[in-house]
C-alpha cells in the first residue's frame, strides 16, 4: 500500500473491507500491488516470464513444463502452435 502524498509504501496482509490510513499523515493509503496465493503445482518451474504460457482453454498462466493446465485441468497444446 502507498500512500500518495508522500510515496510512503508498506507491505501488509490487509483486509478488502478496511481502509488503512498512514501513520504519520493519517491520509488514506492506496493498493498498489496484490500477492495472490499459487496452488500446488507438479512443476518445478518458478513463475517467471520465461517459463509461463497461457492455457488455449481457460487463458490462465501455466508452467511451460506441464502437460495439463493446474487451472482448469484440460491438456493444453503443444508449445508452439
Amino acid at each position: 500500500m502507498r500512500t500518495p502524498s508522500t510515496g510512503r509504501e508498506t507491505v501488509i496482509e490487509a483486509d478488502p473491507d478496511r481502509i488503512y490510513h498512514d501513520r504519520d499523515t493519517d491520509e488514506e493509503m492506496e493498493v498498489i500491488g496484490k500477492l495472490l496465493p499459487l496452488s500446488p503445482s507438479p512443476s518445478n518451474l518458478p513463475w517467471t516470464l520465461e517459463n509461463l504460457r497461457f492455457c488455449n482453454w481457460c487463458e490462465q498462466l501455466a508452467q511451460k513444463d506441464l502437460n495439463d493446465c493446474p487451472t482448469c485441468g484440460r491438456r493444453m497444446a503443444p508449445l508452439g502452435s
